[in-house]
């Protein structure tokens, strides 16, 4: 089995809920959404077909000198490759290492199949503003998946609709209160300019009538100038 791969490096996990911890990243290359604000749009295209067990010596060569204790498997979209991506968390797990799969949040048949080889899930929620279409559906069926592993990403930018937002609080609130809900402002990029402070505390304010654990992040490892 192969898997298409387009980069392996250590870095510090600059969102979300494990922020500031030093893991390996394991990025998948190919990715089924076009979202605006996306960071890593040379992902989508280009990687590398890889052995699985080429990518093994790998994961198990960088943890060993770097000296991390978990492995985040991001993109691209991961779930794309679904086989190939379960092959390595358990490799990940053989290996002591936490898993951490950042993903889309919309491939959920896929999911189901291979969640119990995650400790924690990532799931951002598309606002349809961003990504030309909704994914309400699909993100619930998402999050019903595995509600006790995962937390959600949404990213927000100076022109995000209340509406639209309060929209993915609700599809969350309905699944589980206690998922983890963090509100990521975009990092400026083209015309793509982060929300103001106002907009931020009215979001804040939204999420927090409905669900337990609302947090504000920006991506910290924008703002510290490093992968």
């Amino acid at each position: 089995m192969k898997a298409n791969i387009y980069e392996i490096f250590v870095s510090i996990q600059g969102e979300g809920l494990y922020a500031g911890q030093k893991q390996l990243f394991v990025r998948f290359a190919g990715c089924d959404l076009a979202c605006q604000y996306c960071d890593e749009p040379a992902s989508k295209g280009g990687g590398k077909l890889r052995s699985l067990s080429e990518v093994k010596k790998t994961m198990e060569k960088v943890c060993s000198r770097e000296r991390t204790r978990a492995v985040s498997f991001t993109g691209g979209e991961p779930l794309l490759q679904a086989e190939a991506l379960k092959a390595l968390a358990l490799h990940a797990r053989r290996l002591g290492l936490k898993t951490h799969l950042e993903t889309n949040g919309v491939r959920w048949r896929e999911l189901k199949r291979i969640a119990g080889a995650f400790d924690v899930i990532a799931a951002d929620i598309k606002l349809p503003a961003s990504s030309a279409r909704d994914f309400w559906t699909e993100h619930a069926a998402f999050l019903a998946a595995a509600p006790e592993k995962t937390f959600v990403k949404v990213v927000v930018t100076s022109k995000t609709a209340a509406a639209e937002f309060n929209k993915a609080v609700n599809v969350v609130s309905r699944v589980r209160g206690a998922i983890p809900f963090f509100i990521q402002p975009a990092t400026p990029k083209g015309g793509v300019r982060p929300p103001s402070r106002a907009k931020l505390d009215s979001f804040y304010r939204l999420a927090a009538l409905k669900l337990e654990d609302v947090r504000i992040l920006p991506q910290l490892h924008k703002l510290w100038g490093i992968k």
